[in-house]
């Protein structure tokens, strides 16, 4: 049975009480849209979009930004696997304050050391996670904000 376009759509209410706890300033880009804009249309000041559905890929983006925030899209084929650290790492190339996304599970599967490392090197360290469940999706999903300056409060070791 196929599952309608909207069953993946982030609950706008969800999206607002997200936004809340993160702290933005500047210019924010929404690096997937979406057909519904949810975050986008949330957003204040100063906000870009990528939507590779309006011909606007978010791989290809190369104008700085202060934050980065959204839901990353889960099935892109085109992408191939590792689809969730090839966001993070993109984000953390143009993100020059923080990032903040909602994710499954599978993200804790891609944050290694190595790659915790990584970022924590660009300046770049997991803040905040806040846990959040729809029904309509499967498991649990978690809100990751990363920013720059504050230790993460986790530890790893390579």
């Amino acid at each position: 049975m196929k599952r309608e376009k909207e069953f993946y759509y982030t609950n706008e209410e969800m999206v607002k009480d997200l936004l809340t706890i993160t702290p933005i300033s500047g210019s924010i880009l929404d690096a997937g849209s979406g057909e519904n804009k949810v975050w986008f249309n949330n957003l204040e000041g100063e906000k870009y979009e990528c939507e590779i559905e309006d011909d606007c890929n978010f791989f290809e983006w190369d104008k700085k930004v202060d934050w980065i925030v959204g839901n990353p899209p889960f099935r892109s084929e085109h992408l191939g696997e590792n689809l969730i650290w090839k966001w993070i790492k993109k984000s953390s190339e143009i993100a020059q304050i923080g990032m903040a996304f909602l994710l499954n599970h599978k993200v804790f599967n891609t944050l290694t050391p190595v790659r915790l490392q990584e970022l924590a090197d660009k300046g770049f360290y997991l803040q905040h996670i806040r846990i959040v469940a729809d029904k309509r999706w499967f498991g649990r999903y978690y809100y990751l904000i990363f920013g720059r300056g504050n230790k993460d409060f986790i530890s790893w070791k390579k």
